[in-house]
């Protein structure tokens, strides 16, 4: 969803196009008012250490193609760098973020559909000259300012704090798992944002405390959730979790290490290995949830099915519901995939549960 056309047309002539940036110059050179909503292009031109801070659009796209120097960029969680001649696609609902690593660089921003470009026109001062601001004093665009004009266009800035994460993890690794931690690391990864590596060993070490405490049984969810994200990484740790947690530990233990154990396949023995005291009902949806597609196990008794046995009479109807669609492989995987995102998110909110009521702290 654009803002109209119309609108922006009125506004975005009244405002700067050649503009300071965060210590670069920035030219509006199209705006959305100019192409009826479709496009804008801005010119960036910056020094070595410019950087954006990772940010999510809902709105828009951007394109990055570089004309001179170097940028080094993330999109999701994979890197890349990008030379003179080269570009990037940064699309919606991915996190992204880029930085100049030459000693300077010249770069241009397609942004579709346009709008996005007004964001930049709001919170900077205008540059008097078209150079870079060089020794020149300007007032700096505030961060807050620049996150609230963002939000209001759909955009979500994440401004992290390294020492305050490193601080918390490190609290998760020396004491008790106490719930403000886990709260703080949450907000880190529960959107689309940046995946941090020393969140993944901080919330490894936790799991590794269940046994003295199983209240650390958030840090398991936690990791759940960033399988979503950062699936190899935490692939590459369950091992030692699982070897960490050990058999014979509480439900609520057991129904946070189903939720994690859910996102591997190729772990499923293990995982199935390690929650033996599972009740049915959750044992079930785990063995769905590391099952391979099955067109035959596709139907309505889920995420239930212990609970809720259909007739003879239902499972015909299903049967030739089934049959009347005709499914292609890749229906019967998208069909397969919905289903498994529902059962994840119940199984995840019923850990959730479970832990939140029973942990210490």
């Amino acid at each position: 969803m654009s803002i109209p056309p119309g609108l922006l047309a009125r506004r975005t002539t009244e405002l700067p196009r050649q503009l300071w940036h965060l210590g670069g110059l920035m030219s509006i050179r199209v705006t959305a008012g100019d192409t009826e909503g479709a496009l804008s292009v801005v010119e960036q031109r910056a020094l070595r250490g410019y950087a954006t801070p990772p940010h999510v659009h809902s709105r828009e796209d951007e394109t990055l193609v570089v004309l001179e120097g170097e940028l080094e960029y993330t999109v999701g969680d994979r890197d890349g760098v990008l030379r003179a001649g080269q570009s990037a696609f940064l699309p919606r609902h991915k996190a992204h973020r880029f930085t100049v690593t030459s000693e300077r660089a010249h770069y241009l921003m397609l942004i579709t559909p346009g709008g996005f470009e007004e964001m930049f026109q709001v919170v900077n001062f205008p540059a008097p000259e078209e150079r870079m601001p060089g020794e020149d004093v300007h007032p700096a665009t505030d961060p807050a300012i620049m996150a609230a004009e963002s939000a209001a266009r759909g955009t979500v800035i994440f401004r992290d704090d390294p020492a305050e994460r490193a601080r918390q993890v490190a609290l998760l690794a020396a004491g008790p798992g106490t719930a403000s931690s886990y709260r703080h690391l949450a907000g880190l990864i529960a959107g689309p944002g940046p995946v941090f590596g020393d969140v993944i060993d901080g919330l490894v070490l936790a799991a590794q405390r269940i046994p003295q405490d199983p209240g650390h049984a958030r840090a398991l969810i936690l990791l759940g959730i960033l399988a979503e994200t950062a699936h190899d990484f935490v692939s590459a740790r369950l091992p030692e979790i699982l070897a960490a947690v050990g058999p014979d530990q509480p439900s609520s233990v057991l129904l946070a290490l189903a939720f994690l154990g859910a996102h591997f396949r190729e772990h499923a023995p293990a995982v199935l290995a390690a929650v033996v005291g599972l009740e049915e009902e959750d044992r079930r949806r785990l063995e769905r949830c590391l099952a391979a597609a099955d067109p035959t196990r596709i139907g309505r008794s889920w995420p239930t099915p212990a609970l809720w046995e259909l007739s003879e009479a239902e499972q015909e109807l299903d049967r030739r519901w089934r049959a009347e669609g005709d499914w292609d492989a890749g229906t019967v995987q998208a069909i397969w995939d919905a289903e498994t995102t529902s059962l994840l998110a119940f199984m995840g909110a019923k850990a959730d549960h479970h832990v939140e009521r029973n942990a210490r702290v």
